[in-house]
């Protein structure tokens, strides 16, 4: 029996994982990242002619409760129509079963690759500005982040910032999120149990932490 070696277990891997769109408006392009529960990839939208990213399930990670999640998370996405949020243009199931949604490509560098050559505070402070405009906008419709770090910042080519990742964000009931007419609108369910702690060591709140 033959051994494969490291790089033949990532290419099969990665053959395994790719999405099926052959039944969608979406055309595969590229990987862009891979997390513990969904990956991302570049794709291109045929209908519109344009290129998104396509966020969807890990075939080992494939459960009721993981579509929910991610379900979850481009509901919380669509409700958040801010400059400083990540847009979300679509939602579905593809032909393979897993549950995938579809969001704007976002281009630039993470926060901590933008600061980092010494820029000077006055534009980090606008940029500190923006992010904390995009939370204040969460926060006053019921939504915790719960992951904010620099690798969840995007800072693009004309200084557009971007808070993305929101798929441990918290709906809190204490603060009933409203519709555009001011309207209370019920907050999704919680996606994680009562004392969970959630988030990355070293970024995490101090009563988290």
């Amino acid at each position: 029996m033959t051994r494969l070696n490291d790089s033949a277990v990532s290419q099969l891997r990665a053959l395994t994982e790719q999405p099926d769109l052959s039944e969608t408006r979406y055309e595969l392009r590229e990987l862009l990242g891979r997390g513990g529960m969904g990956t991302v990839y570049a794709a291109t939208d045929r209908e519109l002619g344009r290129v998104i990213a396509l966020k969807v399930l890990n075939v080992m990670t494939i459960s009721a409760s993981s579509a929910d999640r991610l379900r979850r998370e481009a509901r919380i996405l669509a409700q958040l129509e801010h400059p400083n949020i990540i847009p979300i243009h679509d939602v579905g199931t593809l032909p393979d079963g897993r549950s995938f949604y579809t969001m704007k490509l976002v281009q630039g560098q993470r926060l901590d690759q933008f600061i980092a050559p010494g820029l000077p505070i006055a534009d980090r402070l606008q940029v500190f500005e923006r992010i904390c405009d995009a939370l204040a906008f969460a926060h006053a419709r019921g939504v915790i982040h719960r992951d904010l770090k620099p690798s969840n910042i995007m800072v693009g080519p004309f200084g557009e910032v971007l808070v993305l990742d929101w798929g441990v964000a918290k709906a809190d009931a204490r603060t009933p999120p409203t519709d555009d007419d001011g309207a209370p609108r019920r907050p999704e369910p919680e996606s994680t149990g009562s004392g969970s702690v959630v988030g990355t060591h070293g970024y995490m709140s101090p009563e988290q932490a």
